[in-house]
């Protein structure tokens, strides 16, 4: 996206995008200076999720808080935090705009802090309940000249960065951003979602309860209900939604832990902290040896290499996951800008399956997709229906390459390239 955006395409007009534009706008800027190395596009979530430690680090100090250098250690070894930053989701940009909107609210900078909860909310729209839940607090507290600086910044932030989509986009935003994320269908099961989520963090989740319950703060206790309606309400939850309210948990925990150093004694805030960190071993040694594994993608420029020779000059459609990697890589160009094919984009309706799949194979196309091959299952060429119509497949498309995944807890174990061409269809 950031590729085409440098390219001079506009989102929305002529490529999808569910998300706001800040995110991919901000990517450009980066890839426009480090050009395609792919080590530094890696390193995003690391700058940012950092920056976000400090951040915490400086709101626990203003508040007053003994163990505020602690938050940063919470944070950085957050099971959460670990299992959502080995890739670039635009989650951590939004996570740091989020804490910085706090940071500058707490230094009675009300009109940064607006323009810092933009930038959180244009970089992904599920901080908009935190962000809702902010401007209760500010409503209860009665700071009304605070709000309104608020809102000002905010609105400022919002029509600088959204006013030229919509200009030249305005529809086509319409149905991304708001029609296409109410005609989802529901995601992953909740209570698995949750339950996976309390399994790895629930000593933080108790924490943040004893610590409301030790000295309750509106100003991040209605973020965190916001938060949970929003959880509860929304049909498509992916744990990637639960990272935003970790640093919320973590400013709380380090506040209990500052208030029985203060209250009890110094002792017991020490006992609390080493009981922190032993309790968390087992949730970081299980993100090290399985879910660190799963989002490595081992031999990307050898599969580039065969776009190189390849008999029909035809453009590159697929997985999400690996299609456009691979396109950057042999500087193939994407089909018809196609270049988000997740599949809830063509399950609410965003974008037609049939038809993209008529058009690519009328025009010819290396389909790209991770593939799951069991011979000795009956399981052969599955995995690319959610992107890509089976019966067109089976008519119009050939194998040209397959390559072996051999990463541990992979079920799609291959990475497929077919030929698809049809005139006919």
């Amino acid at each position: 996206m950031s590729q085409a955006i440098l390219d001079g395409y506009i989102p929305y007009r002529d490529f999808f995008l569910a998300d706001p534009p800040f995110f991919p706008l901000l990517f450009a800027g980066w890839k426009f200076v480090i050009g395609n190395n792919l080590i530094l596009f890696k390193i995003w979530p690391i700058i940012f999720d950092s920056l976000s430690a400090f951040l915490i680090f400086l709101i626990l100090k203003k508040r007053g808080v003994i163990w505020s250098a602690m938050g940063t250690v919470f944070y950085l070894f957050s099971f959460t935090v670990l299992s959502t930053s080995s890739y670039v989701t635009g989650g951590e940009v939004m996570v740091f705009f989020m804490l910085l909107a706090f940071f500058f609210d707490e230094n009675e900078k009300t009109f940064l802090s607006g323009i810092s909860w933009a930038l959180a909310c244009l970089s992904k729209l599920y901080a908009t309940p935190i962000l809702i839940g902010f401007l209760v607090y500010k409503i209860v507290k009665k700071d009304f000249k605070g709000l309104k600086k608020i809102i000002l910044g905010g609105i400022l932030a919002t029509l600088i960065i959204v006013g030229p989509f919509l200009l030249f986009a305005s529809k086509e935003m319409l149905d991304n951003l708001v029609l296409h994320q109410f005609s989802r269908p529901a995601g992953l099961n909740k209570i698995e979602v949750l339950l996976f989520f309390g399994k790895y963090e629930w000593l933080l989740l108790v924490s943040a309860i004893a610590g409301l319950l030790f000295n309750i703060r509106k100003d991040l206790l209605l973020p965190l209900f916001f938060s949970i309606l929003f959880f509860l309400w929304y049909p498509d939850l992916y744990y990637l939604y639960l990272h935003p309210i970790i640093p919320l948990l973590i400013i709380i925990t380090i506040e209990l832990i500052d208030g029985l150093h203060k209250r009890i004694s110094n002792d017991i805030a020490l006992a609390y902290i080493l009981l922190y960190i032993m309790l968390s071993i087992y949730p970081i040694f299980y993100y090290a040896n399985v879910i660190s594994h799963q989002d490595v993608f081992d031999n990307p420029r050898e599969i580039g290499a065969v776009f190189q020779d390849t008999p029909e000059i035809y453009p590159v459609f697929g997985a999400q996951e690996v299609a456009p990697l691979l396109a950057l890589i042999s500087g193939k160009p994407i089909f018809n800008n196609i270049i988000d094919s997740n599949i809830q984009s063509f399950t609410s309706g965003a974008q037609s399956r049939d038809e993209i799949s008529k058009q690519a194979v009328k025009n010819g196309i290396y389909l790209v997709s991770r593939i799951a091959e069991y011979p000795d299952l009956g399981i052969k060429d599955f995995g690319y229906e959610g992107y890509f119509n089976p019966v067109i497949f089976k008519s119009s498309c050939t194998l040209y390459k397959s390559f072996d995944r051999k990463l541990k807890f992979e079920q799609l174990n291959k990475v497929n390239i077919y030929s698809c061409y049809n005139p006919n269809i």
